[in-house]
């Protein structure tokens, strides 16, 4: 099995991180799968949406984390290569489905049989025909510069987003083997690998398709609550129009009496929940740890005292001073329910 039903759309390693970007937002690329079928916990496919329809823009520039994956990622396949003795193939393009120009692939690495490639290391293929591989190495790090979800690759896991990830590779490429390559802080270096189903491949498309006939008809997916739904949302909507009411219809009447009720069943859980901390710490009292038979249940510590600034007061003795370094702050909207409905 080799690469098909897809193109190169571009090079990666000599257009500009703009340039990448713009290519991104014309289609769906591998990070956006999990996100699409809800695997991503930290965005939803209606923020994705937003984005992909340009109405809202994604500011995350990257952190600590991913800079460090970013350093690692060529020192990770390389350890990979010497400890399996696979012949690595790095061949930076972006890849386009011909069959759905709308699926997009950055695929990390590449393993091949072919012997021109050296075995047990990494080589940039600098053609422009399709190199002859078998299957798809994508490189994860975790617990490298944040505590990581190390747990989420025990027991030969891999985490959840990172298989859509890998699924959506076989998508576009044709090869449905991947392996997963990854350096768990604290473990080293682990491996797994995946075949995917047509099956599995035939769900995400449709999932995927889906996504995208909302992109270009500007009909929103549902939002899921996380908090990248409620961003999308202020950015969206940022301010009220004075004087003008939404009519419900009946669905939305459900979905306003569903919400009370949760709220309703909400407060009654955060009740029991303040109940039964306070009998906890009433039991603690001044000890730092509740244990029962050796293993400790709970830890009740005082953190260390801090400095904090005293606005208020300041702007009382100082207000001149206060008043040079003071800005507006935006006002921001506040849901509230109304009784009797």
């Amino acid at each position: 099995m080799t690469i098909k039903n897809c193109q190169v759309l571009t090079r990666t390693d000599n257009i500009t991180e703009a340039e990448w970007l713009d290519f991104r937002r014309s289609g769906i690329g591998g990070s956006d799968a999990g996100t699409i079928i809800g695997t991503n916990t930290y965005s939803s496919a209606f923020t994705l949406w937003a984005e992909k329809r340009g109405t809202v823009t994604n500011d995350f520039t990257g952190n600590e984390a991913t800079e460090w994956g970013h350093l690692l990622e060529n020192v990770v396949a390389t350890r990979f290569a010497t400890s399996t003795g696979a012949r690595v193939v790095a061949w930076p393009v972006m890849l386009q489905s011909t069959k759905a120009p709308f699926l997009l692939a950055n695929v990390d690495f590449f393993i091949t049989e072919d012997e021109a490639f050296p075995a047990g290391d990494v080589t940039l293929y600098e053609g422009t025909d399709f190199p002859n591989v078998s299957a798809i190495l994508e490189i994860k790090t975790t617990g490298i510069a944040t505590r990581g979800n190390a747990r989420a690759w025990a027991n030969d896991g891999v985490p959840a987003a990172y298989l859509s990830q890998g699924a959506h590779y076989a998508l576009v490429t044709g090869l449905n083997h991947v392996y997963f390559a990854a350096l768990v802080g604290g473990e080293g270096l682990v491996i797994r690998e995946r075949t995917y189903s047509n099956h599995e491949l035939t769900e995400l498309f449709n999932a995927e398709e889906e996504f995208w006939r909302c992109v270009e008809t500007g009909e929103a997916p549902e939002p899921v609550g996380v908090e990248s739904d409620f961003d999308t949302l202020k950015a969206l909507y940022p301010e009220h129009t004075p004087g003008t009411v939404t009519e419900a219809d009946d669905f939305l009447l459900e979905t306003v009496s569903n919400y009370r009720q949760a709220k309703v069943e909400l407060d009654e859980v955060e009740a029991r929940v303040k109940q039964l901390r306070a009998s906890i710490e009433l039991a603690i009292g001044d000890a730092e740890a509740i244990e029962y038979e050796g293993t400790t249940l709970l830890t009740y510590k005082a953190s260390k005292a801090g400095e904090t600034f005293d606005a208020k007061a300041f702007k009382e003795a100082h207000p001149d001073l206060a008043a040079k370094f003071t800005k507006v702050r935006p006002g921001f909207r506040t849901l509230r329910l109304k009784e009797g409905n």
